[in-house]
């Protein structure tokens, strides 16, 4: 144990100051110092019956069979006899192609030697022909023929307007009383050149005046009017504070 502080003298204290760290991790196997007075340095440790019991490597398995030794597996007499039912024999069969399948089609197609004998009939010549777009507008003598000499066109189909269907595309006129917006540049007239105002009116115009502060204005200056004024019974009755604020005066 260490001497009490006041004990030692001051030789003694400089030689205890002086003297290095001790190193714990040199001794690995040194216990703990908290724990001196429940282990010691001697002590032995054995495993119980469950950790060696955990500690033994896995077993085979009885039932494991390692693999055959040879490529050729023998075949059973009862395998080879064997008849397979038909439901097996069907399940054998391979997967048949669809009816509707088709092959991918060749970027080249072939045309047939009936295509290339095939003469078109008057109808398919008909409808070959490119439709005519100025036979189907409305122009001013529908009974005109087309340029290109086209039997099937009827003239008689081609109708005029009806008088309501030009009386809705007229388009809608402005109110006779509908006024555009004013131009920039306005002409006065010579009555409001000449006009002179009312004394009202002058009045009117005036600006109110109120002195600045820095010239001898007072914000807080209360008019002798003011000062004569009598409060009404309803403003006497709005003054009163409510019942709830209402405390009594100390005194």
């Amino acid at each position: 144990m260490w001497a009490a502080p006041g004990s030692l003298s001051p030789g003694s204290r400089l030689d205890l100051l002086a003297r290095p760290k001790v190193n714990f991790l040199k001794h690995r196997d040194r216990p703990s110092v908290y724990w001196q007075n429940k282990t010691g340095r001697g002590s032995t440790y054995s495993l119980t019956a469950r950790q060696n019991e955990l500690a033994q490597h896995k077993a085979v398995n009885g039932m494991y069979k390692e693999d055959r030794p040879s490529p050729n597996w023998p075949v059973k007499p009862s395998a080879v006899q064997a008849v397979p039912s038909p439901r097996l024999e069907k399940l054998a069969q391979a997967k048949s192609i669809s009816q509707e399948w088709r092959e991918e089609r060749s970027a080249y197609t072939r045309v047939t030697e009936a295509a290339k004998r095939a003469s078109a009939g008057p109808r398919t010549e008909q409808l070959a022909r490119p439709k005519n777009r100025a036979a189907h507008s409305l122009s001013s003598t529908p009974k005109s023929q087309p340029e290109d000499g086209n039997a099937f066109f009827n003239p008689e189909k081609v109708s005029a307007p009806t008088a309501r269907t030009e009386a809705l595309s007229v388009p809608k006129a402005e109110h006779p009383q509908y006024q555009h917006d004013l131009t920039v540049l306005q002409r006065v007239p010579a009555s409001a050149l000449y006009t002179q105002a009312s004394d009202r009116v002058c009045q009117l115009a005036k600006p109110k005046t109120r002195k600045a502060i820095f010239e001898g204005y007072d914000p807080y200056r209360i008019s002798a009017a003011a000062k004569r004024a009598d409060a009404s019974p309803r403003i006497l009755e709005l003054c009163i504070p409510p019942a709830h604020r209402q405390h009594p005066t100390k005194i």
